[in-house]
């Protein structure tokens, strides 16, 4: 029964033993986390926020579906992209993947 009893107990100072030898481990993670993870998406964010800002009607647009369109409205949260010949869509600002590459004309 004296065994029982003994397993109860916990021994003195075991809880604060148990953090800090945890503490090192948790600091790495957060470290790796915030290294490889929150700082790229910071970055890519803000990119993103500096391609909405410089965004102007008349701009080619490539969409996240693959989707070509020119710009001819900018509203708070939506693009209005001309994608055919009198075909307008409304867009969210998160569907824009970026300004399409200029398409160079070869001279014959």
């Amino acid at each position: 029964m004296n065994f029982f009893l003994a397993a109860d107990a916990a021994p003195a100072g075991g809880t604060s033993m148990t953090f800090l030898t945890l503490l090192p481990w948790l600091l790495f993670i957060f470290f790796f986390y915030y290294l490889f993870v929150a700082m790229p998406m910071k970055k890519k964010q803000k990119q993103f926020n500096d391609l909405m800002s410089s965004l102007k009607s008349g701009d080619r647009v490539l969409t996240n579906s693959g989707m070509y369109g020119v710009v001819t409205g900018i509203g708070d949260k939506s693009i209005k992209l001309r994608i055919a010949n009198n075909v307008v869509v409304e867009m969210d600002k998160s569907a824009i993947a970026g300004v399409a590459p200029e398409e160079k004309e070869e001279k014959k």
